[in-house]
C-alpha cells in the first residue's frame, strides 16, 4: 500500500510541475467490504486509482494519457498499467483514435449505469470484453445515430499480443449515449469478432454481441442490456438490468440485477448479483456509497456483503 501512494505522489507532482499549464486529472476508488454469514470479514481495499494527462495539439489534434494503478495476477498488491496512450486526429471521416485506448463495446452502457467506482460493466466484470486495448479506431455520427469502429490486438491493455489475428468491435447507438449527464433515451448494439486457433488446423471466431437500452428523466435513469458471447462450443450470455433515482442533489438510490451464464471448459458459471445502495454526494470530488451485495451461485449458495465505496476525483 504504501509503494502505490508513493508511486500516486510522484506521477502527480512530475505532471504537476512538467504539465503545469495543461489538463492532469484523477480518479481514486477505495471501498470497505464486510463479509457476512459464515466467512464473515472485513477489510479495507484500494480498488482502482487513475492519473490522466490530457492536451489538444491543434484544433484538430489531441492526445491523452492514462495510467490504470490496481490489482494484477502478478503477486504484487497494485500495479501501474499505462490504459490509455491515444492521438484523437478529427478529420472529415470522422475522429480517428490511435494507440491505446478505451475499447467501444460497453461505453453506452457504462454511461446509463453512471457507478463505475461501485461495479464495472457486466462485459468486463465477467470478462467478455476488455476494457481497454492498443489499435486504431474511427468515431463518426449520422445524425441521432453515433457509431465506433476499432481495430484492435484483442487480448486488452494488461496483456501482450500472442498471435497474429485482430479483433474488430463495432458500437452503433440511437439517442443520448451519456445518459448519466443529460436525459433522454438510447439503443444500440455492439459486436465483436476476434479469430483465434482452435487447434493446429482449425481457426474459429470468438463473437461477443450485446443489446442495450437506456432513459434518463425526472430524475430517474435505468438501463437493460442483453449480451452473448460464443467461442467454439462454449456459448454464454449476460441479462443486467439497473437504475437510479435522485431524491435530491447530492442522494440518490441505485440498483443493479445481473444474471450470468457465464460457461466454461470446466465450469458452467451460472449465477446471479445483486446490488443495491445509496449514492451520497456531500463535497465536490467526493461521492460515497453504501450497498448492500448478494451473489448466488449456480449450487445456491449465497454470499453476501455489506461494501461502502468512496470516489475521489480532483
Amino acid at each position: 500500500m504504501k509503494k502505490t501512494f508513493i508511486l500516486l505522489s510522484t506521477i502527480f507532482m512530475l505532471s504537476t510541475l512538467v504539465l503545469a499549464d495543461n489538463s492532469t486529472s484523477g480518479n481514486i476508488f477505495f471501498d470497505h467490504t464486510t463479509g457476512l454469514g459464515d466467512s464473515a470479514y472485513n477489510s479495507f481495499n484500494m480498488k482502482r486509482a487513475y492519473l490522466s494527462y490530457s492536451n489538444a495539439a491543434t484544433k484538430d489534434l489531441s492526445y491523452k494519457v492514462t495510467y490504470d494503478i490496481g490489482s494484477n495476477d502478478g503477486g504484487s498488491a497494485h500495479t501501474a498499467f499505462l490504459k490509455v496512450a491515444m492521438v484523437k486526429w478529427k478529420t472529415e471521416l470522422g475522429d480517428v483514435t490511435i494507440g491505446m485506448q478505451g475499447m467501444n463495446m460497453f461505453k453506452t452502457m457504462e454511461n446509463t449505469w453512471g457507478h463505475r467506482f461501485i461495479a464495472t460493466m457486466p462485459m468486463d466484470a465477467y470478462k467478455f470484453s476488455a476494457s481497454a486495448d492498443l489499435g486504431i479506431g474511427l468515431t463518426r455520427s449520422f445524425g441521432p445515430i453515433s457509431t465506433s469502429v476499432l481495430i484492435t490486438n484483442g487480448g486488452g491493455y494488461k496483456k501482450v499480443e500472442s498471435d497474429s489475428y485482430k479483433k474488430l468491435s463495432i458500437h452503433a447507438v440511437y439517442g443520448e449515449s451519456k445518459l448519466n449527464k443529460k436525459d433522454g433515451f438510447n439503443g444500440g448494439l455492439s459486436f465483436s469478432m476476434e479469430p483465434y486457433n482452435r487447434d493446429s488446423l482449425t481457426t474459429e471466431n470468438k463473437n461477443v454481441m450485446g443489446i442495450f437500452a437506456g432513459y434518463s428523466g425526472h430524475g430517474f435513469r435505468a438501463g437493460f442490456e442483453f449480451d452473448t458471447k460464443s467461442e467454439g462450443d462454449i456459448d454464454s450470455q449476460i441479462i443486467s438490468a439497473y437504475g437510479t433515482y435522485k431524491l435530491s442533489d447530492k442522494l440518490s438510490v441505485l440498483g443493479r440485477l445481473d444474471q450470468a451464464d457465464t460457461k466454461t471448459i470446466s465450469n458452467n458459471g451460472i449465477m446471479q448479483a445483486v446490488i443495491t445502495g445509496l449514492h451520497y454526494s456531500p463535497l465536490k470530488g467526493l461521492t460515497i456509497a453504501p450497498t448492500f451485495r448478494m451473489i448466488i451461485s449456480e449450487d445456491e449458495e449465497m454470499e453476501n456483503s455489506v461494501v461502502v465505496n468512496f470516489q475521489f476525483k480532483f
